[in-house]
């Protein structure tokens, strides 16, 4: 039962996730006509799903390999990339957010219960 309040907190957190990410990207984004990196979405949903799994489980250190993995990446991607550093910045830090609130969410679902 434990899992089902972590799948349901998650899966209503990356709704809510979809309208941020929305309106993150009208404000910072790459311009209208740029071509959508293909899985985007789904890159996204699996480093919150990673994020929140290593922290529900007491693995905080999982904050700092994606922070290397995403600065890794970035680095070899810069070159010619239409996304600014901001966004790039904010969307990364919300993602950290969106899986710290999960993870408090569901602990403590599961400390009342």
């Amino acid at each position: 039962m434990n899992y089902l309040w972590a799948a349901a907190i998650f899966t209503a957190g990356e709704l809510l996730g979809l309208v941020i990410f929305h309106f993150l990207k009208k404000a910072l984004g790459p311009p209208a006509t740029s071509k959508a990196a293909k899985g985007a979405v789904l890159k996204g949903v699996l480093e919150r799903l990673t994020l929140f799994t290593g922290l529900l489980h007491g693995f905080p250190q999982i904050i700092i390999a994606f922070g290397a993995l995403k600065l890794g990446t970035r680095l070899h991607e810069e070159q010619g990339s239409e996304i600014s550093n901001s966004y790039f910045l904010a969307g990364n830090l919300i993602s950290i957010l969106l899986a710290m609130a999960y993870a408090i969410a569901t602990k403590s679902l599961w400390e009342a219960g």
